[in-house]
């Protein structure tokens, strides 16, 4: 039996596997710069709903299924993985905090533990039942899509916009981009991945202005 390749030319060219590898690179930066506000200001800057989708989606694909990039993707794979754990612990811990309604509050922990196992149910028999590509992108990009989408109001109802950091806003972004080039060079011919990853690429463009559009309100006297 062969052993894995550390990376898979046999399928990947050169160049596709460096679009990826620098998106999965850009998207932990994102990840390191989300921990950092986490435990500066106690603040979770994800959506609720898009950090245990997400979780769910490493765990499938980090640790239950492989990634036939190489082993140095699927190693990269985990490594999200860790990163996000520590992100679902500041969820746990100070995810609570920003919720008005005390019997909401009191409900999140247990609510953000179930939404994390049927979300993990939910891929495991997507990926299990042959919908997903070899790369776990078709249910990554529909996760990622979910989480473009509630950047903006979740981004709209915090009264504290300092609380949101450029570096993540420019990190998603990046890691979605180089992916998306990635996408297009080695699965074309994939119409749905394709318009997951436009459709998420445009919010997270759209969220960026908002962004800088919100930061220069206060100088600008508004």
């Amino acid at each position: 039996m062969l052993s894995e390749p550390l990376i898979n030319t046999a399928k990947y060219t050169p160049v596709e596997l460096v679009f990826f590898a620098m998106g999965g690179l850009a998207w932990a930066v994102a990840y390191v710069a989300v921990l950092r506000e986490i435990f500066r200001k106690r603040f979770v800057e994800i959506p609720a709903a898009a950090v245990v989708a997400n979780i769910s989606w490493e765990f499938t694909w980090g640790i239950v299924y492989r990634t036939d990039l190489g082993a140095l993707f699927a190693w990269g794979y985990r490594l999200w993985f860790v990163l996000d754990l520590v992100i679902v612990w500041g969820l746990l811990r100070y995810g609570a905090e920003s919720l008005r309604t005390p019997r909401m509050r009191e409900a999140f922990r247990g609510a953000a533990v179930l939404a994390i196992l049927a979300w993990s149910v939910t891929l495991l028999l997507f990926v299990g039942q042959g919908y997903d590509t070899t790369t776990g992108l078709v249910s990554g990009y529909a996760v990622t899509l979910m989480m473009s989408v509630l950047y903006i109001p979740h981004f709209l109802r915090d009264p504290d916009k300092s609380r949101f950091s450029p570096v993540v806003a420019w990190a998603k972004l990046l890691g979605n981009g180089l992916v998306i080039v990635f996408c297009a060079l080695a699965l074309g011919d994939h119409h749905l991945l394709l318009t997951l990853c436009v459709t998420a690429l445009v919010l997270d463009v759209a969220y960026l202005v908002l962004f800088y559009r919100h930061r220069r309100q206060p100088a600008a006297g508004a």
